[in-house]
């Protein structure tokens, strides 16, 4: 086990995660810095998308926290528990993942090995959506 993964895995705000999501993404579509500059070819998009999150959240508490959420994103994105429930839609146009999924991903608890607690974020998923409809309803 390295050092970062003993470190202990503290929840991100969701508007924090909601922007590392869309640097995230930016970068692994290749999509040119804000400097304009476009990325290096022989580098990893996954390795590439995580050093342009670093760039952006510089604290390296927040970063891991961050980083651990991002590299699970995909595993997010093909839980059949989130497709089966709506949360998740896949499409000819691309993947559509409801807020309450992000939110929850932000304050979900991670193993210290870097493991999402699935059964616990199944529930903070319900629990934000639940919070999201009370909301848009008042």
């Amino acid at each position: 086990m390295t050092a970062a993964s003993e470190e202990k895995v503290n929840p991100v705000a969701p508007e924090r995660l909601h922007q590392a999501l869309g640097i995230y993404q930016s970068a692994l579509v290749g999509e040119p810095d804000e400097k304009g500059e476009a990325p290096a070819v022989d580098e990893p998009a996954s390795q590439r998308a995580l050093l342009a999150v670093k760039r952006e959240f510089a604290d390296p508490k927040e970063f891991f926290s961050l980083s651990l959420r991002l590299q699970r994103f995909t595993e997010i994105v093909g839980d059949r528990t989130l497709i089966k429930w709506g949360m998740v839609k896949h499409s000819e146009g691309g993947i559509e993942v409801h807020d309450a999924v992000v939110n929850a991903l932000a304050a979900a608890p991670f193993r210290k090995s870097g493991v999402l607690d699935k059964d616990v974020f199944h529930e903070l998923v319900k629990a934000e959506f639940n919070r999201l409809e009370a909301a848009e309803k008042s």
